[in-house]
């Protein structure tokens, strides 16, 4: 009897660290910008703007915007100020075929921070994931110019600011 108190007592005590580790990492994911499906933190740069793209791959304008998005943003005023990041949110799988332009399935943490309410939905945001710029629906090469030109002087007078 003695035996099997001490068996359950050690699976308490299991169970309830186990508890307490999910309610850390849970916590920990509110440190990471961008998460992966397996809490996994997205690896973002530190000197470049991000493009955040939520997009899902039965979303035609989704798919339509996707090329867009990438001959914009290999332009010369573009390709060394800017860092794509594509979160697909109808796919535990994502398309990592380009490395300039990843996509990652999405977490549900991501939707905390940067609330999509219809695909395609864009962010730019810095390094520190400030949002500088949301962009709602698909974009033309020349809307998405535009919202890039924004984010870079919307970012230097962040920085004018802090020096």
């Amino acid at each position: 009897m003695i035996r099997f108190f001490l068996i359950l007592v050690v699976f308490a005590f299991i169970g309830l660290s186990c508890q307490k580790e999910e309610k850390a990492e849970k916590k920990d994911l509110h440190k990471y910008i961008l998460v992966d499906k397996n809490s996994n933190p997205i690896p973002l740069p530190e000197d470049k703007l991000i493009v955040v793209n939520f997009l899902a791959y039965s979303c035609s304008s989704c798919m339509k915007e996707l090329p867009i998005i990438k001959k914009v943003l290999r332009e010369k005023g573009f390709r060394e100020k800017f860092k794509f990041i594509g979160i697909v949110i109808d796919s535990d799988k994502g398309d990592f075929s380009d490395p300039d332009f990843p996509i990652y399935p999405g977490h549900k943490q991501n939707f905390v921070r940067f609330p999509v309410p219809g695909t395609p939905t864009t962010y730019i945001i810095t390094p520190k994931g400030k949002k500088l710029v949301i962009i709602y629906g698909a974009v033309t090469e020349e809307n998405l110019r535009k919202f890039l030109n924004q984010a870079i002087d919307k970012a230097k007078r962040l920085s004018a600011k802090k020096g």
